[in-house]
């Protein structure tokens, strides 16, 4: 039987690169993409150092119709079962000082971005009645951070939402449309926001598991919602957070 192919973008680094790790070693045949193609390569090297099997390509979200045609080729060279849609950036700063273009931007990737990548998906999988979409969205779906992040917290509220219409619209259809909410980790993305105490507050005072979550951590709750096993879920978003929203 030939590998499954899955394509995780934002898989340069952090969360993505987790994911994709998880997935080679499951098996899969992993579509690392990225804005940065070097970034993926990196992914994609360290795969291949365990065994696995991946290619780096470049995708730009922002740019829906240039992602909707990657998607597309890549889907017809090896077609996709699971595509997992983590591309994002975040902002931090009072609401009172958001620029448009700062809010047009996280908007941009986080929102719009991930809802065409899923309506790309979604015309390679619906013909074929088969396939799994798994979207990151974060504990910030659900509740305010801590930090002035109103403009990310926002986009990621309206991912979760995406994830369950979506899933709710395309449920007859063979195609699965799940969430994965990871809580604080340390990672690229995370880093600038806090510093060493902000993460061992963090760890100490909100985090009931008393640490922070590994990216694998998150490629695992992924590898789970994009499996056989999990053929009865759909619409859900899997929080992996540690306790934090407990």
């Amino acid at each position: 039987m030939s590998a499954e192919t899955a394509l995780v973008t934002g898989a340069g680094g952090g969360i993505g690169a987790g994911i994709a790790a998880v997935l080679a070693r499951r098996g899969d045949h992993v579509v690392a993409a990225d804005l940065d193609e070097e970034r993926a390569a990196a992914t994609v090297a360290a795969i291949a150092a365990e065994g696995g099997s991946a290619r780096a390509v470049r995708i730009d979200i922002a740019d829906v119709e240039a992602a909707a045609a990657t998607i597309a080729r890549i889907d017809a060279e090896t077609p996709l079962a699971t595509v997992v849609n983590n591309a994002a950036v975040a902002t931090s700063g009072p609401l009172v000082d958001v620029r448009p273009d700062d809010y047009d931007r996280v908007m941009g990737i986080n929102v719009r971005g991930t809802f065409f990548a899923v309506q790309a998906a979604l015309r390679a999988m619906l013909p074929r009645r088969r396939g799994s979409i798994v979207n990151v969205c974060s504990t910030s779906s659900f509740t305010a951070s801590t930090s002035d992040m109103t403009v990310y917290d926002t986009s990621k509220a309206a991912v979760r939402m995406i994830t369950q219409a979506a899933a709710k619209e395309v449920g007859r259809s063979g195609v699965r449309i799940n969430g994965v909410a990871p809580g604080t980790l340390r990672t690229a993305l995370t880093t600038p926001l806090l510093d060493d105490d902000g993460f061992a507050g963090l760890e100490r005072d909100r985090i009931p598991l008393g640490r922070l979550g590994e990216p694998e951590e998150i490629g695992q709750a992924v590898a789970f919602l994009s499996s056989d096993a999990a053929a009865y879920v759909t619409g859900h978003v899997l929080v992996v957070d540690g306790g934090w929203l407990a």
